[in-house]
């Protein structure tokens, strides 16, 4: 599935409607093939250039396979068509209202700090509703101390792996998922704040609470996170071949063309005309 998503992609991206053709093909996928293929909308493709229409795009698909996986666990969900100071999906059943974000990452990126995760953010967009999201991929949380679990627990705003939101669908019949919606506010009140920065006892409480909810052993979830582990050296090494055939590709190019991919990628002349812009400025007050 991860390769016709990717080719897709690249068909609509540039297609004022890109977001709705996405959508309407996404909307295809049955809850099978969806807790089949979740852990890969958390690694984004290597082949979409940073920033790019595409790039955009995958981030959009992993907010409808959110907006799919929460109302396939009893939360009926969408993908908010707003721009800006909002969160992304909003779900809402007879009992409370959530709003989410579902984060995707490059393997190939090296760092990530807690501004990438938008915490405090999540908090703000929540406004009147009664509870936020957080899903990422579980490799790619910090996996030590962070100030986004101490936000986190602070805001009671929950984070999710895609591994768990799999067991979730895997696993759900009905039963109040509550008490993980308020994670946070279980660890402030029966923790000390001084270890509300530790990873490992964040994600112990998650997996303690999924447990609980649907009674099951955490072996269980255990193999869950084996199988992530196992999906992202998979995916690693499409993002390797790409790499190693475009170091190939360089290699075939001539003197030229090489120049000409540098210029562009530094993007040089658009810093040129820019500045010239900024020179020409005629001041008439």
């Amino acid at each position: 599935m991860r390769q016709q998503i990717i080719d897709l992609i690249f068909e609509i991206a540039k297609e004022k409607n890109a977001f709705d053709l996405l959508e309407k093909q996404i909307s295809k996928i049955s809850k099978n093939q969806l807790s089949e293929n979740i852990i890969m909308c958390g690694i984004l493709p290597e082949m979409f250039e940073h920033d790019s229409s595409e790039e955009k795009l995958w981030a959009k698909f992993t907010d409808i396979i959110l907006a799919q996986s929460l109302t396939h666990i009893g939360i009926p969900s969408e993908v908010l068509r707003t721009r800006g100071d909002s969160a992304d999906v909003f779900g809402k059943n007879n009992s409370y209202s959530i709003i989410g974000d579902a984060k995707t990452f490059r393997l190939s990126r090296t760092s990530k700090n807690q501004k990438d995760f938008k915490i405090k953010a999540l908090d703000d967009w929540r406004k009147d509703n009664n509870f936020a999201l957080l899903v990422g991929p579980l490799t790619q949380f910090p996996n030590r101390k962070s100030q986004i679990y101490f936000q986190s627990i602070d805001k009671n705003v929950t984070l999710l792996s895609y591994t768990h939101l799999n067991y979730l669908l895997t696993f759900y019949k009905n039963q109040a998922l509550q008490p993980l919606w308020e994670t946070g506010l279980k660890i402030k009140k029966h923790s000390k704040s001084i270890n509300h920065q530790s990873a490992e006892n964040y994600w112990e409480e998650i997996d303690s609470v999924l447990c609980s909810i649907f009674n099951r052993n955490y072996n269980d979830l255990k193999k869950f996170k084996l199988k992530e582990i196992e999906k992202t050296k998979e995916i690693g090494n499409e993002g390797i071949t790409y790499w190693k055939e475009k170091i190939e590709s360089f290699n075939k190019l001539s003197k030229k063309e090489a120049i000409s991919i540098l210029i562009k990628a530094g993007k040089i002349e658009t810093k040129i005309k820019t500045i010239q812009k900024a020179i020409e400025i005629e001041i008439s007050y």
